[in-house]
């Protein structure tokens, strides 16, 4: 698919250089050929901007309509064939059923996203960027690839004289096929020669007339990017804009919401009380909690004589002398301080990453990221700062940095009508982590059913040892939730716990993120290597999620890293002896997997040396109701609004139904209901359709499904949407397919 991108296309596609000539053209585009002016071809190739032709070629009774597509920094030009009004706008199949089912989830939109470009192009770097044309400002909403030398984490950072300034300037895709010093255009292209990529494309996201993002590829091979890539990516852009933009404001409303609801509450809880420490100690926890970081700390800072005052903080605890040294006013010189003063802008530090390891050494023992939130005064002057430190590299995302955000805007308008004597005089930090115990063991799993306390119960006694784990259970099930726990309750909690999802990484670069690499094992490695997944989690737990999707040169590779306990990265002379719990996790049946050739067996009797089966939720009796109402609270508390309840003939409803997604599919379910119900109390009439009136689908086609929905929702297309978690253009795409499309609104 990637490498015949040209006969993907359902029309006629071929490329023209600048003086007219075919470079190449896909099967389609030949049909047509013969009745095409050459002159006109060569005509279109010299403009500039993208027009539509309609004419007759000679005898033939029909319209072709002609189109020119253009990319900034290439001089050839598309040209593109089709036979109805705007028909470029097909896309590919796969493509086009990827938009259909696209989620409505402001979660995961941006992994949806990565995952059709993933289905594109073969890439070594991809950046999903979120950007606000208004503030110029931009952050990194999706990464994944070799990291670019000189570069760092920030977020909402200043967008400069780079090829995304340019991109927000001009609104138009740009493409260097071939990236050599004598074509640099941007500031960011000498380091981008320098990690060794030698092909970029940059095509912007536009809403509305508005850049609200950019997609970034980059790749080792000259050439990887053609002209016909920049016009895929740049209609894929155009199908998930809307999506892409809506979730952006949905997840800043919600961080807005969260820690909006954190300082009210706060404030509330102590509004007679004169201590300014045990307002702020109470925020750290609440802040904590929101986030599911380890540990929250508030800093004064004195840029003047560079250093630092810990004020106040909640969460796990680091050494006792580190402790000590937080609470006298410490230099920030070699911590990652240093570097948000300069940058300006919010930071998340990797400290297992090469390229910070003389930073914030006195901590490397506790966690492995810690985040940078600078807190300025009304005249925005930086007075201090928060830190939210984690060993689990999944809790410290840029989705994160949001919260953190809106949280150290909160703390700016507070500290600026403080005295800076009367900051850390009245509170002991380790008095406070006493009052908030971080919660250990299985407490996160809700429920008091038999079949999921028994299951709670073996997954405690395997925790006890240090055996390989394969959890196993529908989606939706809780597999992460359970890892999380074993590894909070083995003799290696104090280690990392670092996830690999399988199926969300691209084939091409699994291996280097799991198994890392050296200096100069390929071109375009960064300097210093690599660690990867499996090294930063030494001394800890690995979770492999989606286990069945590891190619068989992978899954031998990770059967040496299990039965041997070495690891040899890419480019490595000898092996690298690591200590970790291996927990892994699927939804396939891997029996049938090994039987037909896709699995290894020795592996599975490896990593299967202790199975745990999560039930489904509908064996789960008594949990679904107790669940419903924790989500419930859950909402109501976060975004500061009064709890909602569940009438009788609603609760039984929800018993009686299947749950087919599980505890993903109530969770959403509960989300929608949420938002749409305005009333206190939830009714039968308010649940979905299909949870009230049938509870076995697996016999009933996809369009009679369809055509039962729209019924049951009298024709409200916007609402259907909703119910099935996907975007109004997929729904009306879905219908499309299936004949369904003139049902009325």
């Amino acid at each position: 698919m990637k490498n015949d991108i040209l006969d993907i296309f359902p029309f006629g596609v071929l490329e023209l250089n600048s003086h007219g000539q075919i470079m190449r053209q896909n099967s389609l585009s030949k049909e047509t050929l013969p009745h095409l002016n050459r002159s006109l071809l060569k005509l279109l190739a010299a403009k500039t901007d993208l027009v539509e032709i309609p004419f007759w070629p000679g005898p033939v009774k029909k319209i072709l309509y002609l189109r020119n597509f253009r990319v900034a920094g290439n001089e050839n030009a598309l040209i593109l064939i089709g036979e109805e009004p705007n028909f470029w706008t097909k896309m590919p199949t796969y493509l086009e059923l990827g938009i259909e089912n696209f989620t409505a989830d402001p979660h995961v939109v941006a992994e949806k996203i990565a995952e059709l470009v993933g289905q594109t192009l073969t890439y070594e770097r991809f950046d999903l960027i979120r950007v606000n044309s208004h503030s110029r400002k931009f952050t990194y909403e999706y990464s994944i690839g070799i990291n670019i030398h000189g570069t760092l984490p920030t977020a909402f950072s200043a967008i400069t004289n780079s090829g995304l300034g340019w991109i927000l300037q001009n609104a138009l895709p740009h493409l260097v096929e071939s990236l050599t010093p004598d074509l640099f255009s941007f500031r960011e292209d000498p380091m981008l020669y320098q990690t060794g990529f030698r092909s970029v494309l940059r095509v912007p996201i536009l809403f509305e007339h508005d850049v609200v993002g950019a997609f970034m590829l980059a790749s080792l091979d000259p050439g990887r990017f053609k002209i016909e890539h920049a016009f895929i990516i740049d209609q894929l852009a155009k199908l998930v804009a809307q999506q892409f933009f809506h979730a952006g404001i949905q997840l800043q409303h919600k961080y807005e919401g969260i820690a909006n609801a954190a300082l009210l509450r706060t404030i509330i809880s102590n509004l007679n009380t004169e201590n300014i420490d045990e307002f702020l100690s109470e925020y750290c926890e609440r802040l904590r909690q929101s986030s599911l970081v380890d540990r929250v700390n508030i800093f004064a800072l004195d840029p003047d004589q560079e250093k630092r005052l810990l004020i106040v903080g909640a969460g796990i605890e680091p050494a006792p002398k580190q402790m000590a040294s937080w609470k006298e006013w410490t230099p920030i010189v070699n911590t990652g301080v240093e570097k948000m003063l300069l940058s300006k802008s919010l930071l998340i530090l990797d400290l297992a990453d090469p390229v910070f390891q003389n930073l914030d050494n006195d901590i490397r023992r506790d966690f492995t990221k810690i985040l940078y939130a600078p807190i300025e005064n009304d005249k925005g002057e930086t007075i201090g700062f928060i830190t939210g430190m984690s060993s689990d590299e999944k809790t410290l995302s840029s989705s994160t940095a949001g919260l953190f955000k809106v949280a150290s805007d909160h703390l700016g308008l507070i500290l600026s009508k403080v005295p800076k004597q009367q900051l850390g005089k009245k509170s002991n930090p380790s008095e406070q982590l006493n009052q908030y115990p971080v919660p250990k063991g299985f407490e996160n799993i809700i429920g008091t059913s038999k079949a999921i306390r028994e299951t709670i119960h073996k997954a405690s006694l395997a925790a006890k040892y240090d055996f390989p784990i394969l959890i196993t259970g529908e989606t939706g099930t809780g597999k992460e939730l359970f890892a999380r726990a074993i590894h909070q309750t083995s003799p290696v909690a104090q280690g990392p716990f670092i996830a690999v999802n399988s199926a969300a990484i691209p084939a091409n670069l699994l291996e280097s993120e799991l198994f890392g690499y050296q200096e100069g094992a390929f071109t375009g490695g960064i300097k210093g290597g690599k660690r990867g997944k499996i090294l930063l989690a030494n001394g800890g737990t690995l979770f492999l999620d989606e286990i069945g999707e590891l190619s068989p040169d992978l899954q031998a590779k990770l059967l040496r890293v299990v039965q041997e306990k070495e690891i040899e990265p890419l480019g490595a002379n000898k092996p690298i002896p690591v200590n970790i719990r291996v927990i892994s996790a699927t939804n396939q049946d891997l029996t049938k997997a090994i039987a037909l050739g896709q699995f290894r067996e020795d592996l599975f009797y490896r990593l299967n040396t202790i199975e745990l089966q999560l039930p489904p939720l509908r064996e789960r009796n008594g949990d679904i109701l107790l669940l419903a109402e924790q989500l419930l609270r859950f909402l109501s508390e976060s975004h500061g609004v009064p709890l909602k309840s569940l009438s009788a003939c609603a609760k039984e409803i929800l018993m009686r139904y299947s749950w087919p997604g599980n505890v993903r599919q109530l969770q959403n379910v509960i989300n929608r209901i949420f938002v749409f119900v305005e009333g206190q109390q939830i009714e039968a009439k308010d649940l979905p359709p299909d949870i009230g009136t049938i509870t076995d689908l697996t016999h009933e086609t996809e369009q009679a499904r369809m055509a039962r929905l729209l019924k049951e929702f009298n024709g409200n297309k916007t609402a259907l949407a909703h119910y099935l978690g996907i975007t109004r253009t997929g729904l009306w795409k879905k219908l499309k397919r299936l004949g369904l499309q003139n049902s009325a609104d």
